[in-house]
């Protein structure tokens, strides 16, 4: 795969992406409403409007498209879910057929399964949960992602798409937007450096997270490699923590901060889940390379460096989250 076309370019995700796809030597273009921070092709078009697609990408053909644009969140309004999540992913896997893509990757969630933080938590079936856990999501958010997978693999088995589907974790990094946007609080709680709220409900709370720099890895991968053709992959990191162990990271790199449970975000309020990746490790010699203390210590770094004050000036006229940004 050489030319790449990345939704969601300008996002938490999809920035990372981009940046290691250039890397990497790929050509890569970006699909969003705002420009990327990489100076790269930019095709500004909103992803719902099948019209303007067609349009914008009319002489224009892509090996892979990496579909990551997504509203980061429930909105409140089912019909908006609905036209971003699925209309746009929609859109996208027919854009990849039209175009003979040799590769479409579908970015979702674990809220796929059902665990999305606005929901009262059900604990999973069994541990680690794999592929193969019961999909059973019960609110608008995760209900769009599960369809969002359907609709991936239906264009597998109907029409031949060489599609894959990767479902994420809460995803941890610098830079945060969109479903990164609490890791931008995080990051100015830092700065600050008075208070932290960690993402727990309780200090036994056991929750599974991924770097940011893995996802982009493991995008790249799916993006190329035979066996993850048909296939849906989880992607989070190295193993789960629990509540003091996110604290006493916290306290490793800032020792003078305060550290408080009860983010509204809490993964598993206060119960416990973890993940495994046996399954890419087994057909695509894959695992996650970055633990979270190697996340926070990430976020920290580019906090002390001026990381955020620099993006901060950059990005005050920005829109992130309007349909195009996934974290």
């Amino acid at each position: 795969m050489n030319k790449y076309l990345v939704t969601g370019g300008s996002g938490y995700v999809g920035r990372e992406v981009i940046q290691q796809l250039l890397e990497n030597g790929k050509d890569v273009t970006a699909l969003d409403l705002v420009p990327p921070d990489q100076a790269i092709p930019f095709v500004q078009v909103d992803l719902t409007d099948a019209e303007a697609l067609e349009k914008a990408f009319q002489d224009k053909s892509f090996d892979c498209i990496l579909h990551i644009a997504s509203l980061p969140g429930d909105t409140g309004n089912p019909q908006q879910m609905v036209q971003v999540n699925v209309n746009g992913c929609l859109n996208m896997l027919e854009l990849a057929r039209r175009m003979g893509a040799k590769r479409y990757v579908q970015t979702s969630s674990i809220s796929a399964y059902e665990w999305y933080p606005a929901t009262k938590f059900n604990p999973p079936d069994y541990m680690p949960v794999d592929e193969n856990h019961p999909l059973r999501p019960k609110d608008m958010y995760s209900s769009t992602k599960q369809i969002q997978e359907i609709l991936a693999m239906t264009y597998f088995h109907q029409y031949g798409v060489p599609t894959t589907v990767l479902r994420l974790t809460a995803v941890v990094g610098p830079h945060g937007r969109g479903g990164g946007r609490g890791y931008r609080e995080m990051a100015e709680q830092i700065r600050q450096g008075t208070k932290v709220q960690i993402p727990h409900f309780s200090a036994d709370e056991l929750c599974h997270y991924v770097d940011v720099r893995d996802v982009a890895r493991m995008q790249i991968v799916l993006s190329e490699h035979p066996n993850a053709v048909g296939e849906i992959f989880l992607c989070v990191g190295p193993r789960p923590v629990t509540g003091i162990e996110f604290v006493e990271i916290i306290r490793k790199y800032k020792p003078g901060i305060q550290s408080d449970f009860g983010f509204p975000w809490s993964m598993a309020q206060g119960g416990q889940i973890a993940f495994t990746m046996e399954k890419a490790k087994r057909l695509l010699d894959f695992e996650p390379c970055y633990s979270l203390e190697d996340s926070i210590y990430s976020i920290v770094h580019w906090v002390e460096s001026g990381g955020l004050e620099a993006e901060e000036k950059t990005s005050a006229d920005r829109t992130y989250g309007q349909g195009v940004n996934q974290g």
